[in-house]
């Protein structure tokens, strides 16, 4: 048995050395829990029993060199965060590298002081001196750490979120920074040549390895606060859509306007002028009045379609662009004005929908046509819709049920973006095109 150091200095120093991580992540990330509070409360305390146990057992065992013991206690360790925290893997990838180089900072500093001060118990590994000098680096660098990085990595936005989806791309390969820092630092600490422990108690080479942190630290938070700003500018982009499909509906209302009015005041006139013709019983006069009148400008296409402007905006813009096109295009649904589903993603959703709808509906020589039919219930709130057009050019789909955009390659992102935000309300959605016609059909609800 290992006499350098009592049960409890053992258990005292693996508490510090993972309980205080396991916390600071679950606070970062409050908001994000998988679970209830008491259920990763109770995760927390599983997590931190068992490498406590694991690691005292380690220290008092033949087996204590047995590199075993290190991958179990990090796999629980790890294996704890993904479980209790729902955010993108490259997100939490890393948090726990940016953590695990916290970890051994804390040692090595803490370690470096007590052989300041304690030269002697420094040598005896884990004495309770050890972790005495612990506690405030500890609490120091988790402050830092907090403040400077870990505070900010989830104020972007909803990580169910389409803007946080277009950012997910970034965190698939920003984890790999401090993962380069992570092989930096260990490459100096146990490739020197010297003991760990000498490493540990020499302050120029913890000042190194200080250095190097501090500068990893800018780095990150650099990186956070870039990636913020990108959610950022693509929520604005998002709202800006909204707004612009607003507006195209503000400018069609008043087109429609104007042309009711040139067409009342052409009807006076032309009113006038009947009137004359029957007095006259001129016959030709009438011919030339009728070859002479323009193809009618007001058409019957709807203005308003159901009570949710955004909505509403959109089933108008594309209505024009219908009857530009020469579709048929009719609607047949009801939004209120207030409900569950954001603005944006209603303009999302449907504009990219029935973009493709109106880019299919194009190629077809014969008739063409777009049909939208929806209904929403209050209780429980949801709505469901079914937009149904007809193609020529069948639709490239892969293996995996994903779509191939036809306006450039790669995969569609429409139809990407429309699947996100049903998911994100926890919804359904199809997608068939069978002997040229294709049909969208969409549940989303609470």
């Amino acid at each position: 048995m290992n006499t350098e150091f009592s049960v409890w200095e053992a258990i005292l120093y693996t508490f510090l050395n993972s309980f205080p991580y396991m916390l600071l992540v679950l606070y970062s990330f409050r908001g994000r829990w998988r679970f209830g509070k008491s259920v990763t409360m109770l995760l927390l305390a599983a997590a931190t029993i068992s490498q406590v146990s694991l690691n005292t057992f380690r220290f008092f065992s033949p087996y204590v060199q047995n590199p075993v013991f290190d991958v179990i206690i990090s796999v629980i360790y790890i294996g704890f965060i993904f479980l209790a925290v729902k955010e993108r893997f490259g997100k939490l990838i890393f948090t726990v590298l940016i953590l695990m180089d916290l970890g051994n900072l804390v040692v090595v500093v803490s370690k470096c002081f007590e052989g300041m001060f304690f030269p002697q118990e420094a040598l005896l590994r884990y004495h309770f001196t050890y972790s005495l000098f612990m506690i405030p680096v500890l609490s120091l660098l988790i402050t830092a750490v907090y403040l400077l990085i870990l505070k900010d990595i989830t104020a972007d936005s909803d990580p169910d979120s389409e803007q946080s989806a277009a950012s997910g791309f970034l965190w698939r390969y920003l984890w790999l920074i401090p993962g380069v820092f992570y092989i930096i630092w260990t490459q100096h600490f146990y490739t020197s040549g010297k003991p760990a422990l000498e490493n540990a108690l020499d302050p120029l080479s913890t000042g190194y390895l200080l250095l190097i942190d501090a500068g990893s630290v800018l780095i990150y938070r650099t990186i956070i606060r870039l990636v913020a700003v990108y959610e950022k500018n693509a929520r604005l982009q998002t709202e800006n859509h909204a707004l612009e499909l607003q507006k195209m509906q503000y400018d069609t209302m008043k087109e429609r306007v104007a042309e009711m009015r040139r067409t009342n005041h052409d009807l006076r006139h032309h009113v006038v002028l009947l009137k004359q013709i029957r007095e006259n019983g001129d016959l030709s006069a009438l011919d030339e009045l009728i070859a002479s009148y323009p193809a009618p400008i007001l058409h019957d296409q709807s203005l308003i379609y159901c009570e949710n402007d955004t909505l509403n905006a959109v089933l108008t813009y594309f209505s024009e662009i219908a009857l530009k096109s020469d579709i048929d295009f009719s609607v047949n649904i009801s939004l209120p004005e207030v409900c569950f589903i954001e603005k944006p993603d209603i303009a999302v959703i449907f504009g990219n929908i029935l973009e493709n709808a109106v880019e299919a509906c194009k190629y077809i020589d014969g008739k063409r046509y777009i049909k939208v039919i929806g209904s929403y219930q209050q209780k429980p709130e949801q709505l469901s819709f079914i937009i149904e057009n007809n193609y020529k050019i069948e639709p490239h789909i892969t293996e995996s049920g994903t779509f191939l955009s036809s306006k450039h390659k790669g995969n569609g992102i429409g139809i990407s973006s429309v699947r996100h935000i049903v998911e994100k309300y926890g919804g359904d959605h199809s997608f068939l095109s069978d002997n040229g016609v294709f049909v969208v059909s969409v549940i989303i609800g609470k």
